[in-house]
């Protein structure tokens, strides 16, 4: 079985698991800096639905957050949360692949359960300031279980009603 089928069979059966993804490519003039903090966030556009379990994030820096001696990112579900991003930061100083962080909620728990939809929210901390930051480009990946049969016409691996 080829692995295209595998997935396939992973978003068509009748419980509807499978893995997705929520993704924004985040410029740095997005982040908004009210200037109590050194962070710098972003509010992700797309949600994560109800009855998910969230496993975790990615970056892949283009362009570094320079201007400042360190910038790093945290992702979570809520203002100045890590979770997603397993309670730790992820360096965006430089240009960068495959920065990969597993959720964690405690310690003996890793998946985050999503009850109501989710927003995800990233954070990017400056060495001084995040207004000392001039530049950055990069794209965040926040992946999941759904448990829920996704119920659109938009993608052959997805339960289609054309023909309901």
């Amino acid at each position: 079985m080829s692995i295209a089928n595998v997935v396939e069979q992973m978003e068509l059966n009748y419980i509807g698991v499978g893995i997705r993804k929520i993704s924004q490519l985040i410029r740095f003039g997005d982040f908004t800096d009210d200037g109590s903090d050194a962070i710098g966030d972003v509010i992700m556009n797309t949600t994560i639905p109800a009855g998910s379990f969230i496993l975790g994030c990615k970056a892949t820096v283009k362009t570094g957050f320079t201007g400042d001696t360190t910038a790093t990112m945290k992702v979570g579900t809520s203002k100045d949360a890590g979770d997603i991003s397993g309670n730790a930061t992820i360096n965006v100083l430089a240009a960068a692949r495959n920065l990969v962080k597993a959720s964690f909620i405690s310690s003996d728990a890793g998946l985050i359960a999503v009850s109501s939809t989710q927003t995800v929210y990233v954070g990017v901390t400056g060495g001084a300031d995040f207004g000392s930051i001039s530049a950055g480009l990069m794209l965040v990946e926040v992946y999941y279980f759904s448990t829920n049969v996704e119920l659109t016409s938009d993608h052959p691996t997805e339960v289609s009603l054309n023909n309901a």
